[in-house]
């Protein structure tokens, strides 16, 4: 236990000084086709104390999902989790799995993290995902989030 809150830590630590943010890709041909060799993320704005939290959600073909959260204090960076360490045999990932379904273009997924899920439904378009969250630790609810998609091969971590 020690050892994954020593990495999650670490991971916040290293987070905090990047975030996820990078020039939007161009768009595949794939309308409503969910991709794997990537990550969804979700860029919000800068909040008055030039804070943000960005998401980023990484598929699997087996109906599973992981989830990171990306603090972001400068408004220029440039940084993306990686397939090396965002995957779900990592730690502390492994530990964390949710899973989604996708039904004619439309997807429900639940993701976890040490405080609790979040529940997501919402729509799978060309290389991206429009989703309405609610947390079930707080209560707090999103809608009509945009996570982009970003494919590995793309991004510079």
């Amino acid at each position: 236990m020690k050892r994954t809150a020593f990495f999650l830590l670490g991971l916040t630590l290293a987070l905090s000084l990047f975030g996820c943010e990078a020039p939007e890709p161009a768009p595949s041909e794939a309308a409503g086709v969910l991709r794997y060799d990537g990550i969804y993320c979700y860029i919000r704005d800068f909040d008055y104390n030039g804070l943000t939290n960005n998401y980023a959600l990484r598929f699997y073909e087996d109906g599973t999902v992981i989830h990171a959260s990306v603090e972001q204090r400068e408004k220029d960076s440039t940084y993306f989790p990686s397939a090396s360490w965002f995957n779900k045999e990592a730690e502390p990932y492994a530990d964390l799995l949710g899973s989604y379904t996708l039904t004619s273009g439309s997807i429900t997924l639940t993701t976890y993290g040490q405080l609790g899920s979040v529940d997501y439904q919402g729509t799978v378009l060309t290389d991206r995902l429009v989703l309405n969250s609610r947390s079930n630790a707080n209560g707090y609810e999103v809608t009509g989030s945009e996570y982009v998609f970003y494919p590995f091969d793309e991004i510079q971590s």
